[in-house]
């Protein structure tokens, strides 16, 4: 039985915290709030306080998502760990990504089973962004729900982009024709039947990123978890600009992983929004090596 919990976790002494980052620096905790969403055996937890921010997905005890690690380096790695969601196209802030969406504070309303997360405004990127966090008990998954609105007085054009980071590691399918699939030489893409697509993870020290028109999921294994997101299916024409459905980037050595989709692209009128929900499935498998068992594991959850 699949039994859908949602509560709080408030940590009422900053200083354990504090005291507990010091002993183990492999381990953040974003905040003193997070919210954990539970089905099965898998938990989701989301910290309010930092960008609305999934910061740990878990089957059993396993963590599934690349955790913060400080480093030596640019930004102190304050932003690459965990699942974020940002505007596309990228081309119209660059990087770092915009601190009001992706690091800071979430109002928080808790309905029902959901927690509703709302971000504040950036006046240089007049959105609002609503993040809504729920589970889907029969199914056996985690929903988000993600609602960009509007608030400048000027039409924009934009699309909504969800970023999950993971360990650099494992494998990942996908389906999509080979000539959607760009480029085709910087990545160890190996093309079957069906459209199937498997990406086995190799280590280069650049980064690298690839683009593809999918069928609407992307699919990651690793230490014997299938992590399955799910998605509106698009066509690369409806993507923002330099945009795609699917997306993979590779960070410079084996650190981490970014499994990003994109919903289409729309032009939104002051004071107008669009809603984009994904699906993330979370199971046990047996092998991570491309299998027919893996692609009827994604089958069985579409």
């Amino acid at each position: 039985m699949n039994k859908v919990t949602l509560f709080a976790l408030t940590f009422l002494l900053a200083g354990m915290s504090i005291s507990a980052n010091a002993a183990n620096k492999k381990i953040y905790t974003p905040d003193d709030s997070l919210y954990v969403l539970s089905v099965g055996d898998a938990t989701m937890t989301v910290a309010a306080k930092f960008g609305a921010r999934v910061v740990s997905l878990k089957l059993g005890d396993t963590e599934v998502l690349a955790q913060k690690t400080p480093t030596v380096g640019r930004f102190q790695n304050l932003h690459n760990y965990g699942a974020t969601f940002w505007p596309s196209p990228q081309v119209e802030w660059n990087w770092p990504p915009i601190v009001t969406y992706d690091s800071a504070e979430y109002q928080v309303k808790l309905k029902g089973k959901s927690v509703i997360m709302t971000s504040g405004t950036d006046e240089k990127y007049p959105y609002q962004f609503i993040k809504e966090y729920t589970t889907d008990k029969k199914k056996g998954a985690f929903v988000i729900n993600y609602t960009i609105k509007n608030v400048s007085d000027k039409a924009k054009a934009v699309a909504p982009w969800e970023i999950s980071r993971v360990p650099g590691g494992g494998l990942m399918f996908f389906a999509a024709e080979k000539s959607t699939v760009r480029p085709a030489d910087i990545m160890a893409f190996q093309f079957a039947e069906n459209n199937i697509v498997w990406l086995p993870y190799d280590v280069e020290n650049r980064n690298r990123k690839m683009f593809a028109d999918s069928e609407g999921w992307l699919a990651f294994v690793d230490n014997g978890i299938l992590f399955l997101k799910t998605f509106d299916n698009i066509a690369t024409s409806e993507a923002a600009d330099g945009e795609d459905e699917l997306e993979i980037y590779y960070n410079t050595g084996k650190t981490y992983i970014e499994l990003e989709n994109q919903g289409a692209s729309k032009i939104l009128q002051p004071g107008e929004s669009l809603t984009w929900t994904v699906r993330w499935f979370v199971r046990p498998v047996k092998s991570d090596k491309p299998s027919d068992e893996l692609v009827n594991a994604v089958k069985e959850l579409l």
